[in-house]
């Protein structure tokens, strides 16, 4: 009796880990983080013109760099966008809303280059070239344009364009932009408004080849509807345009509120460790499901892990991506906000 007790036991254990994930530990420094990178055995914070890097392994701080300004060095800050930071194989690239910063692997400032485009976000280097999504508009269309860029910024190549319709007063309360990532010189794009449909193209910005899969999409439900209001209620931009037209009611007044009738494809893509990370809108309980890659397309597994926080609505509606979860050595690594005990935690758990 004592032996399936036990058993029962350890098998309660793992599923709570398995589905809630492990906690990893408390980051104390962090107030109010706009995103993370995993990379190796570090994890790197986001907290405006300012960057935490810390042990995965322990938690504890390793450094704190980065500065808010206009000088060599440092970033503004802005209502629209938070700045970001990708790890490169051999240096680290900020990025803020009109320039992109170079530090050393041991956080020293390299060199800086200014944006020669407005609305120009999610900028990646590729060999001496860069790769970044370009936002535009005219005509009632909002133009999301995916550039590769020689090094002075200036563009070579339009890899892909996605298009779509924006009525005066109006939201689009769920926009399907473009999501892309870096591997082995390779850009994968995903074109979610084809359906399940990933390209690749090499350096040069050559098309390779294509990964297209037949999956359904979910319905977005009313309680969905919900639950994307209340993330639009969050937005810092959206809310002091609402105070000044005189409060929500006023505001939801005001314009049209517009919901698809299905969720896009794919919600977001990694390419890390060999494999091609999709994270799709189907939802299970708490979890949302990952569609895991070889980088040719064939399917290795699918997986449900949790939900992690999203970025906010304007950040998400002009293409920028700031991820709150990352994955490297089969890890998922994830912050979670602690509202009890006022607090950011990062937890993990095995994508196995």
């Amino acid at each position: 009796m004592r032996k399936i007790i036990l058993i029962v036991l350890i098998i309660i254990i793992l599923m709570v880990t398995l589905v809630h994930g492990e906690k990893t530990g408390v980051l104390s420094e962090i107030l109010r983080p706009e995103g993370i990178e995993v990379s190796g055995e570090r994890l790197y914070v986001v907290e405006g013109a300012t960057f935490f890097v810390y042990n995965l392994k322990n938690l504890n701080l390793i450094k704190k760099f980065g500065k808010a300004g206009q000088g060599p060095g440092e970033l503004s800050t802005a209502l629209l966008t938070p700045n970001s930071l990708r790890i490169l194989k051999d240096k680290i690239m900020a990025e803020g809303f009109n320039k992109i910063i170079f530090f050393s692997k041991d956080f020293k400032f390299l060199t800086e280059a200014r944006k020669k485009k407005t609305l120009m976000y999610n900028v990646m280097p590729i060999g001496e070239n860069f790769v970044a999504l370009r936002m535009s508009g005219g005509n009632n269309k909002i133009i999301f344009t995916l550039l590769l860029m020689d090094p002075e910024m200036k563009v070579i190549k339009e890899l892909y364009k996605q298009e779509s319709f924006d009525r005066q007063k109006e939201l689009i309360l769920l926009r399907d932009t473009i999501h892309f990532d870096i591997y082995n010189d390779r850009i994968y794009v995903e074109e979610s408004d084809k359906g399940f449909f990933i390209e690749v193209f090499d350096n040069s910005g050559n098309r390779l080849f294509e990964i297209k899969k037949n999956f359904a999409v979910p319905k977005v439900s009313e309680s969905d509807k919900k639950a994307i209001f209340n993330n639009l209620k969050e937005d810092k931009l959206i809310g002091f345009v609402a105070r000044s037209e005189g409060g929500w009611e006023k505001f939801k007044k005001a314009g049209t509120f517009t919901y698809p009738g299905t969720y896009p494809h794919i919600q977001d893509l990694i390419v890390t460790d060999d494999k091609i990370y999709v994270l799709t809108f189907e939802r299970k309980d708490d979890k949302e499901k990952y569609i895991i890659m070889d980088l040719k397309g064939n399917i290795i597994r699918t997986l449900y892990m949790p939900i992690t926080m999203k970025s906010s609505y304007t950040a998400r509606t002009l293409g920028r991506v700031n991820r709150f979860y990352g994955i490297t050595n089969n890890k998922f690594y994830y912050l979670k906000e602690n509202e009890d005990e006022d607090v950011w935690e990062l937890h993990v758990t095995e994508m196995k």
